[in-house]
């Protein structure tokens, strides 16, 4: 008798599943601008990987990845202009190479990229943060902390907001 029970309790637990239920939780509020008061949750990892990837690109020439990861028009903010720039998507590359023309190279040091997406918005974020060494051709190398904040829909990267410090 005993060991009938026993079987029966045994087969009960082993026939049991396990069910996963992903619940989103919030990450962080909006406190400011058009989506004043609206949480966030986390983004995907997809979308922190692929930001990571439009960051390095960049540093390493690689416009032809730049270009395929981009919408047609990109918004950028960097803070040396001190406003957005729309850019448009460019089979020469001319305003990457613009940029980059004063440089020799460009090393970076990711150290984390944060996938952020406002409850009901169409729209992630990613916050990537890292180190930059601009090498320049006059023989010049600046040091600077930066923080890319990246907007991606579908896929495709819309917006950079950049901002950075010096490091001696």
């Amino acid at each position: 008798m005993k060991k009938i029970l026993l079987l029966i309790i045994i087969s009960t637990f082993i026939s049991c599943e396990t069910k996963t239920v992903e619940v989103e939780k919030s990450a962080g509020i909006v406190l400011n601008g058009q989506n004043k008061g609206i949480d966030f949750i986390f983004g995907s990892n997809e979308s922190a990987q692929m930001a990571i990837d439009v960051v390095m690109a960049y540093a390493d020439g690689n416009f032809d990845l730049m270009n395929e990861m981009s919408a047609d028009t990109v918004m950028f903010f960097e803070p040396s202009v001190g406003k957005i720039i729309p850019v448009v998507r460019d089979p020469n590359y001319t305003f990457l190479k613009e940029i980059q023309s004063s440089y020799d190279s460009i090393n970076r040091y990711i150290w984390s990229a944060v996938p952020l997406k406002p409850v009901g918005a169409d729209y992630e974020t990613v916050t990537v943060s890292f180190r930059e060494n601009r090498f320049y051709k006059s023989g010049e190398v600046e040091k600077l902390r930066v923080v890319d904040k990246i907007f991606i829909r579908d896929g495709k990267f819309f917006r950079v907001n950049q901002w950075n410090g010096i490091i001696d």
